[in-house]
């Protein structure tokens, strides 16, 4: 009951941000208040309210825990508000916010089934060592290739930042994500768990890095949440709690700082907390009228069927749709490989997919390694936010963990 009271204070927090900062400050970026009635504001309340009933089958695994909380509190709530304001009539506004609430809730239900027998091969696992060497020589790799436009850049400017970044070859892309995503937040997470201060310095600082080549914020975030939720789970608080409170305090505190630290504001309240509902209702404005990718928009898929309806990159293709300029309105899983896909069914298609990678690692994880991997899927459900989950499983470098959890000892 505690939870439920919890999520009505954080989306009764983040209402009000939508209408007072979003719909008031961004609407030329797309927030609208379409007005609601008090059927449809209850109806939304309880769709937000009704996914908490699943999160009891989930307190074994750290990092479904993880997972439940960043999609609930980031994703999902997000779509409901969003949904709710952005609809006019009572049918528009339940019909759009109906199967992302069916698909949540299928997907942690599968996350939290019994484990699949896997046999794990149970090999030696290598050095970390060899792990520090790689990662050395990704930094170095990635300086020589931006020491032209490498900067640590204000707010202000990150976009013209981020566009020098864009610019960089196949392997600088993927290096570039992998030390956000993977690569450097394992290194803090075998810091914390090792009590090692060295390598928990050394991972913080090699995220960090990634700043100063496409002033990614997520990179300023991703190291100090890890350890934040270190010492929650450690102290035996309940990650949910805790995330919503903090978050929520956040809204708030955003939302009052004074006008000359508005960017700061922008990047917490409008970037972190709303896009993710705003681009989810674009795209399912989008291919309402337009046609959907089957899938062809993952790489390996249009290799195979080439298929692919666009001469863009989905994000270049939705934006351009609903503004003049040339962005990439990148989005989350459930926009890119749900709706994009094959519309409403997509989003339901593919929450049972992403639930059974969960039900498939779950399956990987013991005890021995079940914090370890929770710490470190903190950045994959950040990355998942952003992208597809197949970009998240190699881009990101999230395969390698999957690859690394079945063949080596904990």
């Amino acid at each position: 009951m505690k939870n439920v009271v919890y999520i009505i204070i954080y989306s009764l927090i983040y209402q009000f941000i939508h209408i007072n900062f979003l719909y008031g400050v961004f609407s030329y970026a797309g927030y609208m208040n379409e007005g609601f009635s008090a059927v449809s504001f209850i109806q939304t309340f309880l769709f937000i309210c009704l996914p908490i009933f699943v999160k009891k089958d989930l307190s074994n695994y750290f990092f479904l825990e993880v997972l439940y909380t960043i999609f609930y509190l980031l994703l999902y709530v997000p779509i409901m508000i969003t949904f709710l304001n952005h609809y006019g009539t009572e049918w528009d506004i339940i019909i759009n916010q109906l199967p992302f609430l069916i698909g949540f809730v299928i997907m942690f239900k599968i996350a939290g089934l019994r484990k699949l027998k896997i046999k794990k091969l149970n090999l030696k696992p290598p050095k970390k060592e060899i792990l520090i060497v790689f990662t050395l020589f990704i930094i170095a790799v990635l300086f020589i290739e931006f020491r032209d436009t490498y900067s640590f850049v204000s707010f202000e400017d990150v976009y013209s930042q981020r566009e020098k970044g864009s610019n960089s070859s196949v392997i600088g892309g993927y290096f570039t994500l992998w030390l956000t995503y993977f690569i450097g937040p394992v290194l803090v997470a075998i810091g914390l768990v090792n009590k090692n201060k060295k390598i928990l310095i050394f991972g913080t600082l090699s995220v960090i890095f990634v700043y100063g080549i496409n002033a990614s914020k997520i990179a300023l975030f991703i190291p100090f949440l890890i350890i934040f939720l270190y010492y929650i789970k450690k102290r035996g608080k309940d990650i949910f709690k805790a995330l919503t409170g903090v978050f929520s305090l956040l809204c708030l505190i955003a939302y009052w700082l004074p006008a000359q630290y508005f960017m700061i504001s922008a990047v917490i309240l409008m970037r972190t907390f709303g896009i993710s509902g705003l681009l989810t209702y674009q795209y399912n404005e989008f291919f309402k009228e337009n046609p959907y990718t089957y899938y062809s928009h993952i790489n390996i898929v249009n290799f195979i069927t080439n298929n692919y309806p666009y001469d863009q990159d989905l994000g270049f293709v939705v934006s351009s749709y609903f503004f003049e300029s040339d962005n990439n309105a990148n989005a989350n899983f459930l926009a890119t490989d749900g709706i994009a896909s094959l519309g409403m069914l997509g989003v339901i298609i593919i929450s049972i997919i992403v639930g059974l990678y969960m039900l498939y690692t779950k399956s990987l994880v013991d005890s021995k390694n079940s914090l370890l991997v929770g710490l470190v899927f903190i950045s994959f459900s950040f990355i998942i936010l952003n992208v597809g989950l197949f970009t998240s499983l190699l881009s990101g470098g999230f395969l390698f963990l999957n690859i690394y959890l079945y063949l080596y000892k904990s």
